[in-house]
């Protein structure tokens, strides 16, 4: 095995770096406590998959509706196991521990990457930029402490990232096998470390390492797919298959010209993340007054480019395994998946900013020289930090005022009037799930079936009505709850149903004060919803 210094030169750093890099983590980690204080931020889908732990802990099983078989309607593995342990230990720990969880690994997340741009003989000055970037970026504070799994998947990918300068086979396929219980689609990791390892051992003509990382592969992520094989008959999450199904191909009909603007705009969307930009709302990002057009991600973006073809032409294997990383999750997002949600892109940023940096250090060892060279590196570092931080105060108000206008004062009250209202057996109709099937605990036919094996079989069997309000029709559920826009657009595309078949009992909606302490309040889908309940007789499916 190649030792440290053959993987790369390390930078020269003065003693009291290590102090600054710790600095920086222990003030990430801080950074997150305060946030979960402040805004008790809970996301949408976190409690999709805290309720399967829920269950699980009060012996109803590791899924969603404990009166239908077993479904596996979260897609994280560790994002249901660390809220299962919470339950076990004490009722209602669950999301709280897995918020505490990801508080600590963003301190960790900070040191990782630092390190890691220690080891690939980076500037100080564009460490602290990669740490600082981790540290204090909205979106990668806001989804890891709102519940979902993004801070966890971050840690572990930058930690196998680390292993690869060591290339010890224990930690490499322990930190493979640990990434794909954070997320199945890092497979695509997995395939890329195994080919540079692959390739590495058989420079050395040695492939029992290989076989080592294969076997460490195995033991970690093993039992969790003979797991999920046996108790839900298939290791693939349903939430994978219902997301097939219900979203397609985006380029399905679309002329070349609508192609290519799609996937600039899929680009830039993608990218917004690594400058001061806002998705607290969930429909997209938002930019700021400071930086209203992205340019500040877009010139991120370059040196991301600049980066990866830097990395590419003979950099260290883990630069090498970074490029790739970034090259192959960018054209996975582009293309194959169909409707990429916000929490994804979070560990994308987080290897493009290590991406930036080795493209930041070689421009600045191009033109500066010398002490400018670290002058230049600390204002550029300063400028683009200063431009997260102002912008963090009004991020962190907008997420404290979404979650109390519009989780709490529409679909949290939502979920709670039926639970009051619904009698069992009744059931609820509409697209989101999380909080209105969390506090209602009825069946609920939400598209695209994420823990819904029916609404999965009726978009397999009925290819033209992958949508929303066929799904409903054909269900015809007890309640339907549906946005304004929804509701309208069945009216005219004559789903005359909604209006023979139901009766509207209820609006549910964000004030015009709530609306207006909202952050880009046009941006936001959720500040009104109609509920209906079904007056008429279910019709019958043949």
């Amino acid at each position: 095995m190649q030792r440290p210094d053959q993987q790369g030169a390390v930078a020269r750093q003065a003693p009291w770096t290590s102090t600054v890099i710790l600095g920086v983590a222990f003030f990430a980690v801080a950074l997150r406590l305060f946030f979960w204080y402040y805004t008790q931020r809970t996301w949408e889908d976190a409690l999709i998959t805290v309720q399967h732990a829920e269950n699980a802990a009060r012996g109803l099983g590791l899924t969603y509706d404990p009166g239908s078989p077993p479904v596996h309607g979260f897609t994280s593995p560790l994002n249901v196991l660390v809220p299962l342990l919470g339950e076990w230990i004490c009722t209602g720990l669950g999301m709280s521990l897995l918020k505490f969880v990801s508080a600590i690994c963003g301190g960790v997340t900070v040191w990782l990457a630092m390190r890691i741009s220690e080891r690939l003989g980076l500037a100080f000055p564009v460490t602290l930029l990669i740490g600082g970037y981790l540290a204090i970026e909205h979106q990668q504070i806001l989804f890891g402490m709102a519940g979902m799994e993004t801070q966890i998947t971050v840690t572990i990918l930058l930690l196998s990232i680390y292993s690869l300068f060591e290339l010890r086979p224990l930690l490499v396929g322990t930190g493979l096998g640990l990434c794909m219980l954070a997320r199945p689609d890092l497979g695509f990791w997995v395939l890329i470390v195994l080919a540079l390892f692959g390739w590495h051992c058989s420079k050395k003509r040695d492939l029992q390492p290989m076989k080592t990382v294969a076997l460490m592969l195995l033991l970690t992520y093993g039992p969790w797919i003979a797991f999920t094989t046996w108790y839900y008959g298939s290791p693939l999450p349903n939430t994978v298959v219902a997301k097939g199904l219900g979203f397609g191909s985006w380029y399905t009909g679309l002329s070349h010209r609508a192609i290519l603007l799609f996937i600039w705009n899929r680009i830039r969307y993608m990218a917004a993340i690594l400058g001061p930009a806002y998705g607290g709302n969930g429909t997209g990002y938002s930019f700021f007054a400071l930086d209203p057009d992205g340019l500040i991600s877009c010139i991120v973006l370059l040196f991301v480019v600049f980066g990866v073809a830097t990395a590419l032409r003979g950099k260290p294997l883990p630069a090498l395994a970074i490029a790739c990383f970034v090259l192959v999750y960018s054209l996975y997002y582009l293309f194959p998946v169909a409707v990429v949600a916000l929490w994804y892109c979070i560990p994308l940023a987080a290897v493009a900013v290590l991406a930036a940096g080795i493209g930041l250090n070689a421009a600045l060892n191009v033109y500066f020289a010398g002490r400018w060279r670290s002058i230049a590196g600390y204002i550029v570092a300063a400028t683009y930090l200063a431009s997260l931080a102002i912008t963090a105060p009004q991020a962190f108000r907008g997420e404290k005022n979404v979650q109390l206008y519009v989780e709490d004062g529409v679909r949290k009250a939502i979920g709670m009037y039926l639970a009051a209202v619904m009698r069992p057996g009744e059931t609820i109709g509409c697209e989101p799930l999380g909080y209105i099937g969390y506090y209602s605990r009825h069946v609920v036919f939400a598209f695209p079936g994420m823990c819904n094996r029916q609404v999965v079989q009726f978009l397999r069997d009925h290819p033209q009505g992958r949508n929303l309000l066929d799904m409903l029709d054909y269900f015809h559920p007890d309640y339907v709850v549906l946005r304004p826009n929804e509701y309208e657009l069945g009216l005219r595309t004559g789903r005359s149903w909604l209006v023979s078949d139901y009766e509207k009992i209820a609006t549910f909606q964000t004030s015009e004060d709530g609306r207006a302490q909202l952050l880009f309040p046009h941006d936001n889908l959720d500040v009104e919803f109609y509920m209906l309940r079904r007056t008429s007789i279910v019709p019958e499916r043949h």
